[in-house]
């Protein structure tokens, strides 16, 4: 999927968590997670952040150009130890390596006369995440980007759910989404990563599922096509609207 698709089907899988939407009999929110509305603006945001992080294994995505020189670092450290695009962070381990370091980051906390306990490390992990996001919207300049990261994590810190829980959930649930994403589209995805379990060649002649298990391990349920498809536009003009509604709702 294309970098602003995925970074609304984050922000819509967190409103769905946390915001019950009911249009007539049609029930489009779970509600399982309490927030009020600031925390629950708070977390789609970072949530949309993070359903760009496993695309930080590609030194040509949008993110790399997203906070430069930083983000340009952390992409190719991450793709060389990742084997490349579409491998080790679109994988099992590589969602548990995201909501790890998320756990890590929301670990460091000080306390302060001011604010009282702050949490530092998820506030610079969210900055990154929230320029992710930002960076999707192509006409944004660098500096305009810097801008926006620095104010809605200024935001995201003061605004946090008071359940601690929330960042690293928040991290997983994009990740997931992102992944699963990958997976709606022919390229597909190796969850297994390292583990390489190729289909043999007689299953890839099967028309139709043939598609769906690939000579390189990764499997795919392509109903949107390629990336950046008229089916994949179409399911990211549904999110956005479903994403305006819980937001009015929330």
């Amino acid at each position: 999927m294309m970098g602003g698709h995925h970074a609304m089907s984050g922000a819509a899988a967190w409103l769905a968590l946390t915001t019950p939407v009911a249009l007539g009999a049609a029930h489009l929110g779970f509600g399982v997670l309490e927030t009020n509305r600031w925390e629950t603006l708070a977390g789609a945001i970072v949530c949309a952040g993070a359903a760009l992080l496993p695309d930080a294994d590609h030194h040509g995505a949008t993110i790399s150009r997203s906070l430069p020189p930083i983000s340009n670092l952390i992409t190719r450290v991450i793709g060389t130890v990742f084997g490349g695009h579409r491998n080790g962070t679109h994988s099992l381990l590589g969602v548990g390596f995201f909501v790890a370091l998320a756990w890590l980051a929301d670990r460091w906390s000080m306390q302060t006369s001011a604010f009282g306990v702050i949490y530092p490390g998820a506030a610079l992990f969210s900055i990154v995440l929230i320029s992710f996001a930002v960076k999707t919207m192509k006409f944004m300049p660098e500096l305009l980007c810097w801008v926006i990261a620095l104010s809605a994590g200024a935001f995201v810190g003061m605004n946090a759910p008071a359940d601690r829980a929330w960042f690293p959930l928040a991290v997983a649930l994009g990740v997931i989404v992102h992944v699963l994403g990958d997976m709606l589209t022919t390229g597909g995805c190796n969850l297994l990563w390292p583990i390489k379990i190729k289909s043999p060649r007689w299953f890839r002649k099967i028309p139709g599922i043939g598609l769906c298990w690939k000579s390189n391990g990764r499997i795919a349920i392509p109903v949107l096509g390629d990336t950046g498809s008229q089916a994949e536009w179409m399911l990211a003009s549904v999110l956005t609207s479903y994403v305006a509604v819980a937001l009015l709702v929330a």
